[in-house]
């Protein structure tokens, strides 16, 4: 699968049967004309909002007996999306403090440079890389891709958690008001 990137805000997988896309959302819409001043912009910026996409190609389309526009329906795409998107659902697990004691001790000592931000492409034989780059795998751990690692002062950082409040623009009041009409009150 071919991976890229777009600056920091967005990245793309593609393969011959489709094309998947994240991109940071509010960034996109300042690109796009949106002012940061727009209630929406400011919501999405606050929440992390990110935009995944998927481009179905005909390959996948005709597997999956959609390219007739009679045959595509919503619940055919929501199951797509559900599947193609299964591994944003994966959690890099690198961050765990046993992570490493799992790990088969033949590729242990791959994993942990690769954590501490060693580039092992330059350090390992083809197939060697490759090798452990498959047992990894399994793990959570992609060695194929650079670890962005710098390594600073140790610092103590609280982070509060509190509840989402709901953006000013927002009523309660319509929403309430519409499901009453919707419901034929």
């Amino acid at each position: 699968m071919k991976k890229g990137r777009a600056g920091d805000e967005s990245v793309w997988w593609s393969n011959t049967r489709h094309m998947l896309k994240a991109y940071i959302k509010h960034i996109e819409m300042l690109k796009h004309g949106c002012t940061e001043d727009d209630p929406a912009y400011q919501w999405c910026k606050e929440q992390g909002v990110v935009r995944v996409e998927i481009e179905l190609k005909r390959r996948l389309l005709n597997d999956l007996d959609m390219v007739d526009i009679k045959n595509i329906t919503d619940e055919k795409l929501v199951k797509v999306f559900h599947e193609q998107t299964e591994i944003f659902n994966a959690v890099d697990r690198t961050d765990e403090p046993d992570i490493l004691d799992a790990i088969p001790p033949r590729s242990r000592i791959h994993a942990a440079a690769w954590m501490a931000g060693q580039d092992l492409r330059q350090l390992l034989p083809n197939g060697t890389f490759y090798r452990h780059a498959k047992v990894l795998r399994d793990y959570g751990i992609d060695i194929t891709e650079p670890r962005n690692v710098e390594s600073f002062p140790v610092k103590v950082r609280i982070v509060e958690m509190k509840p989402l409040q709901m953006p000013d623009w927002y009523s309660l009041e319509d929403q309430h008001e519409s499901h009453l009409k919707a419901v034929g009150e």
